[in-house]
Protein backbone atom coordinates (compact mmCIF):
# COMPACT_ATOMS: atom_id res chain seq x y z
CA UNK A 1 0.00 0.00 0.00
CA UNK A 2 1.41 3.42 -0.89
CA UNK A 3 0.86 5.11 2.48
CA UNK A 4 3.05 8.15 3.00
CA UNK A 5 3.84 10.07 6.15
CA UNK A 6 3.58 13.87 6.13
CA UNK A 7 4.45 16.64 8.54
CA UNK A 8 2.56 19.94 8.60
CA UNK A 9 4.85 22.97 8.52
CA UNK A 10 2.12 25.19 10.01
CA UNK A 11 1.04 23.25 13.11
CA UNK A 12 3.58 20.39 13.31
CA UNK A 13 1.04 17.56 13.08
CA UNK A 14 2.42 14.30 11.65
CA UNK A 15 -0.11 12.23 9.67
CA UNK A 16 -0.38 9.49 7.06
CA UNK A 17 -2.10 9.63 3.67
CA UNK A 18 -2.82 6.96 1.06
CA UNK A 19 -1.69 8.10 -2.39
CA UNK A 20 -2.27 5.85 -5.38
CA UNK A 21 0.14 6.09 -8.32
CA UNK A 22 -1.03 8.54 -10.95
CA UNK A 23 -3.67 9.99 -8.63
CA UNK A 24 -1.56 12.31 -6.54
CA UNK A 25 -3.81 15.00 -5.15
CA UNK A 26 -3.09 18.05 -3.02
CA UNK A 27 -2.34 16.99 0.55
CA UNK A 28 -3.83 19.08 3.36
CA UNK A 29 -3.23 18.81 7.08
CA UNK A 30 -6.22 17.14 8.77
CA UNK A 31 -5.78 19.35 11.84
CA UNK A 32 -5.39 22.89 10.43
CA UNK A 33 -6.16 22.37 6.69
CA UNK A 34 -2.83 23.91 5.69
CA UNK A 35 -1.38 22.89 2.33
CA UNK A 36 2.13 23.53 3.62
CA UNK A 37 3.06 19.91 4.26
CA UNK A 38 6.27 17.98 3.79
CA UNK A 39 6.52 14.31 2.81
CA UNK A 40 8.69 12.46 5.30
CA UNK A 41 11.01 9.61 4.42
CA UNK A 42 9.85 6.44 6.16
CA UNK A 43 11.65 3.14 6.48
CA UNK A 44 10.00 0.43 4.36
CA UNK A 45 8.41 -2.59 6.00
CA UNK A 46 10.43 -5.75 5.46
CA UNK A 47 9.24 -9.12 6.77
CA UNK A 48 11.68 -10.83 9.15
CA UNK A 49 12.27 -13.57 6.57
CA UNK A 50 13.94 -11.21 4.07
CA UNK A 51 17.54 -12.24 3.47
CA UNK A 52 17.17 -15.81 4.76
CA UNK A 53 16.98 -18.93 2.57
CA UNK A 54 13.41 -19.99 1.80
CA UNK A 55 13.59 -23.21 3.84
CA UNK A 56 15.32 -21.74 6.93
CA UNK A 57 12.12 -21.15 8.88
CA UNK A 58 10.28 -24.36 8.08
CA UNK A 59 11.54 -26.32 11.10
CA UNK A 60 11.96 -23.60 13.67
CA UNK A 61 9.18 -24.92 15.95
CA UNK A 62 11.52 -27.22 17.84
CA UNK A 63 15.26 -26.99 17.53
CA UNK A 64 15.73 -30.07 19.72
CA UNK A 65 13.55 -32.26 17.50
CA UNK A 66 15.31 -35.03 15.57
CA UNK A 67 15.96 -34.36 11.89
CA UNK A 68 14.60 -37.70 10.73
CA UNK A 69 11.56 -36.04 9.23
CA UNK A 70 13.62 -34.62 6.39
CA UNK A 71 13.62 -31.20 7.96
CA UNK A 72 17.16 -30.00 8.32
CA UNK A 73 19.85 -28.15 6.52
CA UNK A 74 20.17 -29.42 2.99
CA UNK A 75 17.12 -31.49 2.95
Amino acid sequence: MPIFEFSCKACGKVFEKLQLAGREEEVKCPQCASESVEKKISAPFLPSSVGRPADSGSCSASKAAPKADGCGSGG
